[in-house]
């Protein structure tokens, strides 16, 4: 950073007091990050780069939510309730794209229902076919997902059952919790093989940020993944903001789930080891990096990458 900290906390207060874009939740699916430092940020990344390559590109509403983010193998959109909470997600991929990461595996429409204290009850979800161009053809797929919380108000199941199609999968997904409210466990069972079970199991540093995650996947072992973080308290990870969602699934994405830069992401299945390293540079007033490099390194393979952050306050 290129202010000190004094000034940074300064203008951290300023934030907190004038901040139009604060809201109860940021997120469809909660996390363990305090919210007031989530709301108090406004400024929000872009567009991600990669010498002249876009790899990713950002848009958001005048309350700072996010619209769509594009990239290069799909792309998503979003729109929202009056009150702020999401009223329809989509994905949709792309055709032969030049990416080596897939954020969906799927074109899906998803609409969502809400109590009257605020909370998701209901996803109506179509799944279209994966080489559709546009959603106006007919889904392969449609499906009902119903919410269910406990007494005291957490989720511990998502049941979600075919309504039409034949290739369809009906699932229920389990939660668990620790004794502070904080996410423990995600099992998800599909109906039809009950004994194929694929588990998450979330650790948790002090701030709620995402210590260590061992992922189950049955017929394919074990994979832990270790998370390190910037040791600077004011630095906020831009990519926080771009996924409104946030779901809760047994693959989930690290990354969108952090509030704080990642350091360092060890990924460890067996004796073999994948370490992902990363470097921020911030050149300006406000809490988001600019740019990052990456190392990323498998036994002897070794692979660096520059990347540009572009952020509008």
């Amino acid at each position: 950073m290129n202010l000190n900290k004094t000034l940074i906390a300064i203008a951290i207060a300023i934030v907190f007091t004038f901040n139009a874009y604060a809201y109860d939740n940021y997120s469809l699916f909660s996390d363990g990050i305090d919210q007031n430092l989530v709301t108090a940020n406004s400024s929000r990344l872009v567009k991600l780069t990669k010498g002249d390559e876009v790899k990713a590109a950002y848009i958001y509403d005048d309350n700072g939510r996010i619209t769509q983010r594009d990239y290069t193998d799909s792309t998503f959109d979003y729109t929202y309730n009056s009150d702020s909470t999401i009223k329809s997600a989509r994905a949709l991929m792309k055709r032969n794209p030049n990416s080596f990461i897939r954020h969906t595996k799927e074109n899906f429409i998803s609409e969502y229902m809400y109590d009257n204290e605020g909370k998701v009850i209901r996803e109506d979800k179509r799944v279209f076919n994966d080489l559709d161009t546009n959603f106006e053809g007919v889904p392969k797929a449609t499906y009902q997902i119903m919410y269910l919380y406990d007494n005291t108000g957490q989720l511990i199941t998502r049941n979600q059952v075919l309504q039409s199609g034949e290739l369809g999968v009906n699932l229920k997904v389990n939660y668990t919790y620790y004794d502070n409210g904080r996410l423990k466990d995600i099992q998800e069972i599909k109906a039809s093989l009950e004994s194929h079970k694929n588990t998450l199991l979330l650790k948790y540093y002090e701030n709620g940020e995402i210590k260590q995650a061992i992922q189950t996947i049955f017929g394919s072992g074990i994979k832990t993944f270790d998370i390190e973080y910037v040791n600077d308290f004011y630095m906020i990870y831009g990519v926080y903001y771009v996924d409104p969602l946030k779901e809760w699934k047994v693959d989930m994405d690290f990354f969108g789930l952090s509030f704080h830069p990642i350091k360092k992401l060890t990924e460890t299945v067996g004796d073999k080891i994948k370490s992902y390293d990363y470097t921020y540079q911030n050149d300006d007033s406000d809490f988001l990096a600019d740019s990052l490099s990456l190392e990323f390194l498998s036994g002897d393979f070794k692979l660096n990458g520059e990347y540009k952050m572009i952020n509008q306050p």
